[in-house]
């Protein structure tokens, strides 16, 4: 029982540090657009943590669907890393609007990851609600 929850607690993790990651991006990505031009530079490198960060909770998404047969979870995951490299092309190639609008996307998308973590565990959940 506590090994088949424990991607779930992981991809919960993982989650929530790549929420706490993204809202650091987008405050400082704010202070940025501000004229704080200072703050560009952490924000990318937190950039690429976050990156790394959603590519783990994909992976443990996937090791959670396949004890759950459920997807959406999965294939919501999964898309995060490819955002977050999209991202970091965009910011590469200066193209300034497109990356914030993607930025704010990018926000909601890795919040709603969390948000589906939060149901429980597969095993806590008990019946079919």
């Amino acid at each position: 029982m506590t090994s088949s929850s424990s991607p779930y607690r992981n991809l919960r993790l993982a989650a929530a540090i790549a929420t706490a990651l993204i809202s650091i991006q987008l405050v400082l990505g704010l202070a940025g657009l501000a004229g704080s031009n200072g703050l560009l530079e952490p924000h990318g490198w937190i950039g690429y943590v976050t990156t790394l960060t959603t590519a783990t909770a994909a992976y443990f998404a996937w090791q959670v669907s396949g004890q759950t047969h459920s997807k959406g979870v999965f294939f919501h995951a999964v898309s995060l890393p490819v955002l977050c490299v999209l991202q970091i092309g965009l910011a590469e190639m200066d193209l300034k609007w497109v990356h914030v609008a993607l930025g704010v996307t990018l926000v909601v998308a890795v919040a709603g990851l969390f948000a589906m973590t939060r149901r429980g565990a597969p095993e806590e959940s008990g019946s079919a609600a």
